[in-house]
């Protein structure tokens, strides 16, 4: 049999010896060169692919010295998107060589037009043939796979993602169905129809605007977040923001399908952290080559082993690991740890015990330098067994690096580090009002309200932890919490001064402009910081205003700007002031300042608004 090209053709196989698709009339022999012997996927025409899979006979191959069983993709439909990835797809296999990648040339990318209409134009990829069952098959007819095979195709494939990292692609669609085992025992990876070239531009493409695109003639993008095999690929690549260590993800996705045999979707995940639940499933993995693949497949990518080197270390020292596992398990261990326990004393005491959890702490430092996250925490936690007091330090060191992470805008990763740095040392007041912080950048709302109270559980008495929770519910819109909390912070601490302008400016925006404008007063009798009493200064402006004595509000107004000329909800207040006052001139210099001075502030966002609907209405 011989397969016609053509995909709208309604009776796609002929024999051997005729020239012409007997249905439709379309060239059986296509470029003078390629016979479709058989189909690799279905025919189906509202099969969801954009693409036919053939096996088929190159009786001119461009490389080698005879004709040869090959495999062709053909798009089709003509649409630029798809035209763009198989182009992608092209230059991928022209630059990649290696025994676990197809091989294509260039003049194996071309176009063929139907004869008839509607004359469409099909691109043709043709590539070299991996010979063998893919790994969905396999593991179909051979079960659940032991952890020294798992081990042995992790490197195999690490090695073939190294050599695609290094020329500066990742694959993104790694699953079993697209890992070819071969006769031979090895492994290849097809399939590189969704292969993405790493550059500075695409890391920037997806880090500004979060999707990754394809962009045609004269700038309009088309999204590629459907570029995606669900249960293997990782959560930024469905949100359209792959990296290179998406194929990380999806490797250990992989490895988790096949030491399992249990369909991805089959298997449950956390609720609070979304991690995978898989390892019950597969009694036959030690936990340290179980850690390396949770690590693997972790929902953060700044959390993953970053490169393939940091992998393939960790892969062969799992070994001895799994061997110091096994033993710390055995009986014999169990009969014998009371002399061990004995003898490590005995050693850590001659050693000095400082020093050595000392050199136990800089080793994990250096371990995260390198983003090997597992190894850091062990050396932490043998730090920590060798000499308690370390924990402090330890502390200390994920506070330091979540200051810097939130430094350079990195917040999630910093959320990440305030956390281990409580979880080293629990009464680290200064990691919980960072975490805080940071938490309420996030929006992570439950984080906010937990840290908050876990902070008064230290100290019911602080007025900055209540002022701080005050300030959180004033940005929810809760302003009976919200006020509940500045009320609080005005009562512990006579140093609350600015609980006190918080609290007047929510009486304000409730209609209470009497007690407004008496804590208004109260704060200004007792706080000689100029930047405080300008603060006030303006609540009082803005409560006259309201009470529609503009006379009154202009003087305070121009007061708090004396005092800080940086306020920018001032200038708004008085813009309005003066104008109803009359005097033109003087609002529009204030009117000025209001709409173009930067400013954050929810309210000057609201003035400004109700400005430019005075200004239009004129």
């Amino acid at each position: 049999m011989v397969y016609c090209i053509n995909h709208l053709c309604n009776q796609r196989y002929n024999p051997d010896d005729i020239g012409n698709c007997l249905a439709c009339g379309t060239p059986l022999l296509i470029n003078e060169r390629i016979r479709l012997l058989h189909p690799l996927r279905p025919l189906e025409k509202d099969i969801d692919s954009y693409t036919d899979v053939f096996e088929v006979e190159d009786i001119e191959p461009k490389w080698g010295t005879k004709p040869r069983t090959r495999v062709m993709k053909v798009l089709r439909w003509n649409e630029p998107k798809y035209v763009e990835l198989v182009r992608r797809e092209v230059l991928a296999l022209i630059n990649l060589s290696h025994p676990g990648i197809p091989q294509a040339a260039s003049s194996d990318y071309f176009t063929f037009t139907l004869p008839k209409e509607p004359r469409l134009e099909l691109h043709c990829l043709v590539m070299e043939k991996m010979e063998g069952e893919n790994l969905q098959q396999w593991l179909e007819t051979n079960g659940k796979i032991s952890q020294n095979v798992a081990l042995e195709w992790m490197l195999q494939l690490l090695d073939i993602l190294d050599h695609v990292h290094k020329i500066g692609y990742f694959h993104r669609d790694i699953k079993p169905t697209n890992i070819i085992y071969q006769p031979t025992g090895n492994l290849a990876l097809v399939d590189f129809g969704t292969v993405r070239k790493i550059t500075r531009t695409y890391l920037a493409k997806v880090g500004s605007s979060g999707k990754d695109s394809i962009t045609g003639g004269g700038g309009s993008g088309y999204e590629v977040t459907a570029v995606c095999s669900i249960g293997f690929s990782a959560p930024e690549q469905m949100d359209g923001r792959a990296l290179p260590q998406s194929d990380f993800y999806a490797l250990g996705r992989t490895i988790v399908n096949l030491v399992t045999g249990v369909a991805m979707l089959q298997l449950p995940t956390e609720d609070r952290t979304g991690k995978l639940i898989w390892r019950d499933k597969a009694p036959q993995i030690d936990k340290p080559v179980a850690d390396l693949i949770d690590e693997m497949i972790h929902p953060f990518p700044g959390f993953r082993p970053q490169t393939t080197e940091i992998i393939t270390e960790r892969i062969q020292k799992l070994p001895w690991e799994s061997k110091v596992h096994h033993f710390l398990k055995s009986k014999v261990f169990k009969i014998g740890r009371f002399v061990a326990g004995a003898l490590i004393i005995f050693v850590i005491g001659k050693l000095s015990a400082p020093s050595v959890a000392n050199y136990l702490v800089v080793q994990g430092e250096k371990s995260e330098t390198r983003n090997d996250y597992q190894s850091a925490e062990n050396f932490f936690v043998w730090a920590i067994q060798t000499n308690p007091s370390t924990k402090q330090d330890i502390s200390k060191y994920y506070l330091n690096k979540a200051s810097r992470l939130m430094l350079i805008g990195n917040l999630s990763a910093a959320k990440k580090n305030y956390e281990l740095s409580i979880k080293y040392n629990n009464q680290n007041l200064d990691a919980y009002n960072l975490l805080g912080i940071n938490c309420q950048q996030i929006s992570d709302n439950k984080c906010v309200e937990y840290v908050y109270k876990k902070l008064l559980q230290f100290n019911p008495n602080d007025w900055t932890v209540h002022y701080n929770l005050g300030r959180f519910y004033d940005g929810q819109g809760d302003y009976k919490l919200a006020e509940k909390e500045y009320s609080i912070a005005i009562k512990s601490s006579s140093s609350a001064m600015i609980a006190i302008n918080n609290l007047s400016r929510l009486k304000i925006k409730t209609g209470n402009y009497n007690l407004a404008i008496s804590l208004a007063r109260s704060g200004l009798k007792k706080s000689n910081d100029p930047l405080i009493q300008a603060a006030l200064y303006k609540n009082l402006g803005w409560a006259s205003l309201e009470q529609n004595k503009i006379s009154d509000a202009e003087k305070y107004l121009q007061k708090a700007l004396s005092l800080d000329n940086q306020r920018i909800d001032a200038y708004c207040l008085l813009a309005k002031a003066q104008e109803t006052l009359g005097k033109i001139d003087d609002a529009r210099i204030s009117i000025e300042f209001c709409l173009l001075a930067k400013s954050t502030d929810s309210d000057v966002t609201i003035w400004r608004q109700e400005l430019l609907d005075r200004i239009l209405e004129k």
